[in-house]
């Protein structure tokens, strides 16, 4: 079976952004979405995740949003001033019991929503399967939608 690429539906894929310069867009002033390649980047032909130059020129009243693929650097990245960290990697820990091993190699983020000092963390279990551990069992996958609504 062939699967097309994601283009020929007319998405076209981050790595395409921030292989250039990582994505960062001021979304009417007041709201900025930053992502960062994932961790393990520098190990194929994209470049290693750069925090700094995804948040540059983030006006300083602006909330930040953060696409970043692994959780393990929320703590950093909150101390950072960012409002909300959207992330993903865990797959939720695949099966109940393995979410305790994920958690130590996530800095104990694997499934849900965090407080991490003033921000915010979401991490997604995905809608699939990892091609290395192809099985869920009491971890389900998910399609999450945020409503994001401001301050009062």
């Amino acid at each position: 079976m062939h699967v097309a690429p994601i283009e020929c539906y007319g998405t076209r894929q981050l790595i395409s952004y921030v292989s250039a310069a990582p994505l960062s867009r001021t979304i009417g002033g007041r709201l900025v979405l930053a992502g960062v390649t994932d961790l393990s980047a520098s190990h194929s032909a994209h470049p290693a995740p750069d925090l700094a130059a995804a948040l540059k020129g983030a006006p300083k009243d602006a909330a930040v949003i953060l696409l970043d693929h692994q959780p393990r650097e929320a703590r950093r990245v909150a101390a950072l001033g960012v409002a909300l960290q959207l992330s993903g990697h865990t797959h939720g820990g695949m099966v109940l019991g393995l979410d305790r091993l994920a958690a130590r190699a996530n800095s104990g983020y694997v499934s849900g929503r965090y407080d991490v000092d003033a921000m915010t963390l979401y991490v997604n279990n995905g809608t699939g399967l990892w091609p290395g551990f192809a099985l869920r069992l009491g971890r389900p996958s998910e399609l999450t939608r945020i409503t994001l609504r401001r301050a009062t």
